[in-house]
């Protein structure tokens, strides 16, 4: 009898987990993409310092090096950000993030990571938010344990009611002429995410 009601808490409290992060996504993509959501501040970096959440969004065949969806992903962060992204608040937060997440995941504790190289740059467009993109060098902890090449591309989104700021992240070791491209910019913000 105790163990069935151990499982019946452990059921009820991942129903609820599953439909608290359903409340939190606020990308749309197609059913092929895996979903997940992580809240802020960061386990595995935690010196970036935003209360919120990452809605993210896994190409199916992310995780295979062999296919043309390795490492392609999207993500979008709805944090407290209150005034607009700078090139260095971004560069400096995705050199953080990478890092973390890659000492994380490293099984190898002999073996220090090597510090993410962003390269990214504002592209003048006619919106007046910015936009960025460019290139990272990370280290693969998870698969092919070497450096990997990420073009990105960084879209700002303002709230104005929540005096907020939305960062989608857009990423892939393909360059953007690239067919790949084309699904990862066809994933947006649902219309009420200003709302989330």
């Amino acid at each position: 009898m105790k163990q069935l009601i151990i499982i019946i808490a452990l059921l009820h409290s991942v129903v609820l987990l599953s439909q608290e992060n359903e409340n939190l996504y606020i990308l749309k993509a197609d059913s092929t993409w895996l979903k997940e959501v992580i809240k802020f501040p960061l386990e595995f970096a935690e010196d970036i310092d935003f209360e919120g959440y990452e809605d993210l969004r896994f190409a199916k065949n992310w995780s295979n090096p062999e296919s043309s969806e390795f490492f392609t992903y999207a993500f979008v962060w709805n944090v407290n950000l209150s005034s607009s992204p700078t090139l260095e608040l971004v560069t400096t937060n995705m050199k953080l993030y990478y890092d973390g997440l890659m000492t994380a995941v490293n099984k190898d504790k002999n073996f220090e990571i090597p510090k993410t190289i962003v390269d990214f740059q504002e592209i003048k467009e006619t919106s007046e938010l910015p936009v960025f993109n460019g290139e990272m060098k990370v280290y693969d902890a998870f698969f092919t344990k070497d450096i990997i090449e990420l073009n990105v591309t960084v879209k700002i989104t303002y709230c104005k009611e929540q005096n907020k700021y939305v960062l989608l992240f857009r990423i892939s070791t393909l360059d953007y002429q690239n067919k790949i491209w084309n699904k990862l910019n066809a994933i947006k913000l649902a219309d009420n995410h200003c709302e989330k």
